[in-house]
């Protein structure tokens, strides 16, 4: 059963109704034409759900075919998506980017990426990063996170993902759960995931192997966590796999031990989910995004890329 949401402060409600009549007469989109970001928007998705009444653990995090449908078409009509190698040549000074540009990423690696992102970024030709965590992937088991929450609710994730590493590998292999290939809510199989590869739309990067607080690992855990996710990435795929996401992305969930193996492992790029529009002269393995939720529709989407998020704080 999903959380109860405490009711909407009326203002809040006269606010989205008056950002839903500047969208439907075209204010956003003139005004974001009109427009320069001062960085790349780096859009962090998770998983894409085939409409509002599915549910899921973490249900806000994975937003609806509408909702995702909704953004590519806005980020196509009205802002310029970029591919990651476009982002890599931009960084080296080799290409130009378009006024207001946007990358589309995924986390973790869920089957709805191929079954309901897929398709409409095909319909936009809207490029996107795929970040695939290889444990729950190639072992065929369900995320650990969603086996516990469903177990003992969002709460008890919450707490477990900040215990102590031993504490926190012991409880995902008890709580470790098959993924039938039946289930709508697991993770991409091997092959969804060559599937994905073999887009022209899509790279592949990496999300670790079995999703870690990081900066609560030893080193040796996190050089394997890291250098084996793209091992078995690159092996499975037969490409380079030159990009990686901290799991869950804020400064407390990594160091700066973290950022130098992941450097050493031979990743390029590593995002973070510090909110912020990402400057190309900033940290490569410290690069910012905002994580999109099923309530941020395409007219809010199209606020925050107005004005919301240039507040968010500076440029990194």
């Amino acid at each position: 059963m999903p959380t109860p949401q405490p009711p909407e402060p009326p203002f809040q409600g006269i606010r989205r109704a008056a950002k839903e009549v500047l969208f439907a007469v075209g204010y956003y989109r003139q005004r974001l034409k009109q427009f320069d970001f001062p960085g790349v928007a780096i859009l962090c998705y998770h998983g894409v759900r085939e409409s509002r009444e599915e549910t899921a653990p973490f249900n806000e995090l994975h937003v609806t075919r509408e909702t995702f449908e909704g953004h590519c078409r806005l980020l196509s009509e009205s802002c310029n998506p970029i591919s990651l190698d476009d982002l890599r040549a931009a960084r080296a000074g080799t290409r130009a980017l378009p006024e207001r540009p946007a990358l589309i990423t995924f986390d973790d690696g869920y089957r709805g990426v191929l079954d309901y992102a897929l398709p409409a970024l095909e319909r936009y030709h809207v490029p996107a990063v795929v970040l695939a965590c290889t444990g729950p992937v190639f072992d065929r088991r369900h995320f650990w996170f969603d086996a516990l929450c469903r177990r003992d609710g969002e709460d008890a994730v919450l707490e477990a993902r900040g215990a102590p590493f031993a504490e926190w590998s012991d409880l995902v292999h008890a709580i470790d759960a098959p993924a039938a290939v039946t289930d709508r809510h697991r993770p991409l199989t091997p092959e969804e995931l060559r599937q994905l590869a073999a887009s022209p739309l899509i790279e592949i990067g990496g999300h670790t192997m079995s999703h870690p607080t990081l900066a609560l690992a030893p080193l040796d855990e996190q050089r394997r966590q890291i250098a084996a996710c793209r091992t078995l990435l690159q092996e499975a795929i037969n490409a380079p796999i030159q990009s990686f996401a901290y799991p869950y992305g804020s400064r407390a969930d990594y160091t700066t031990d973290t950022v130098a193996i992941v450097r050493e492992a031979g990743f390029a790029l590593a995002f973070t989910t510090v909110p912020s529009f990402a400057a190309l002269d900033g940290d490569p393995h410290q690069i910012p995004r905002f994580v999109m939720l099923d309530s941020v529709n395409d007219v809010e989407l199209a606020h925050r890329l107005l004005h919301s998020w240039h507040g968010a704080g500076e440029t990194v």
